[in-house]
């Protein structure tokens, strides 16, 4: 990143902490953990508690869509992007469930960044034995997001 030298990773927990402080993601992802960004790519963890869980007791699926919302924005952001644009479409794919305890790993990776769209895929793994509980897929439109003079690199000269 070449206007502030920052890793990728400092720059995509930066951004993550302004989208905690901006209201409803803070109360569901406070103690996410960011533990690598790459161009691209991104890999969280996030311990299950009381409040990501339905009346089941696993891990409401509002809370797995507002992940992949949240990681696939944060993938974007990896690519240098301040603002990350808005939703345009998300989908879920839940093919398992998570209890209060269990850890969940996320990795989001930015699989194309365009003049106005960015499209994104998520997979969540259980930490503890590897078993996939979701994939989702993220569509934003970032034709604005360009203009943010806070982004880290031009859209013209990147390398997208």
């Amino acid at each position: 990143m070449a206007s502030t030298g920052i890793s990728k990773t400092i720059w995509v927990r930066k951004i993550f902490q302004r989208i905690l402080d901006s209201g409803f993601d803070s109360f569901l992802m406070k103690d996410m953990a960011i533990t690598n960004a790459t161009d691209g790519k991104v890999n969280a963890e996030i311990l299950i508690q009381a409040q990501h869980l339905n009346r089941l007791k696993t891990a409401h699926g509002g809370m797995i869509a507002s992940l992949v919302d949240v990681c696939g924005s944060l993938a974007v952001a990896s690519k240098g992007m301040h603002h990350t644009g808005v939703s345009t479409d998300i989908n879920v794919s839940y093919v398992g469930s998570v209890g209060k305890g269990d850890t969940l790993l996320v990795n989001a990776e930015c699989l194309k960044l365009g003049k106005t769209l960015a499209y994104t895929f998520v997979e969540m793994h259980n930490k503890t034995d590897g078993r996939l509980i979701a994939q989702g897929r993220h569509t934003k439109f970032v034709g604005i997001a360009h203009t943010d003079p806070e982004n880290e690199f031009k859209f013209e000269t990147a390398k997208i």
